[in-house]
């Protein structure tokens, strides 16, 4: 079954009229809620709470959530013509270029809800993979690598999670489902007033 055949958008990519934003500006582009989601991920990786990154800090957190973190993986994030730390300013400005150009919260998840038979927040992981490695780029970009596309969706692939309908349970896909509901809030972030924000560097 083809993405091509369900007439499906691919997730993440942006309409033709959509114009990415530039980088320049792109921390002022961002929700209040994705800022302190940064600052958040920033201080977790802080550990000494010193203000900056470096390498330890990386591989230690690469261990913590069962990566790889030898020093050829954590050499990714610091290749040897950059700089070995990495300060809040920077990190937040590095990751909001990434983030400005994904398209917004709600075109992402109604992108994903094409491909969610049960209204269940979770689509088959299989069918999304196949349509993301198979379908064809925008002009200008490149496709995607199976090892890009695993490492984007880690954490958030798993065993369905069934609701009460016992319709939907019956008619479920087997094997495993991306959850893409808490993928989208995860890098978009939430609309909510709530301040997340750590205590753990004060």
């Amino acid at each position: 079954m083809t993405p091509s055949s369900h007439q499906k958008a691919t997730p993440g990519s942006r309409s033709a009229g959509a114009q990415p934003l530039g980088s320049g500006n792109a921390l002022s582009q961002l929700q209040p809620s994705q800022v302190r989601t940064l600052r958040d991920g920033f201080q977790i990786l802080d550990r000494d709470c010193d203000g900056v990154v470096n390498r330890d800090d990386v591989a230690d957190m690469l261990s913590q959530l069962g990566l790889p973190n030898s020093a050829s993986e954590v050499s990714q994030f610091f290749p040897p013509s950059k700089p070995q730390t990495i300060a809040l300013a920077a990190f937040l400005n590095t990751l909001a270029e990434t983030l400005s150009q994904l398209s917004p919260g709600p075109e992402l998840l109604s992108a994903f809800s094409a491909f969610d038979d049960d209204d269940s927040g979770q689509v088959d992981w299989a069918e999304l993979r196949d349509a993301l490695l198979n379908t064809a780029p925008e002009p200008g970009e490149r496709s995607l690598t199976a090892s890009e596309v695993d490492r984007v969706v880690n954490g958030f692939t798993g065993r369905r999670a069934f609701n009460r309908s016992i319709h939907a349970q019956l008619g479920a896909k087997k094997g495993d489902v991306f959850k893409y509901t808490d993928f989208v809030t995860s890098v978009v972030g939430s609309n909510g007033s709530a301040d997340g924000r750590s205590d753990e560097c004060v």
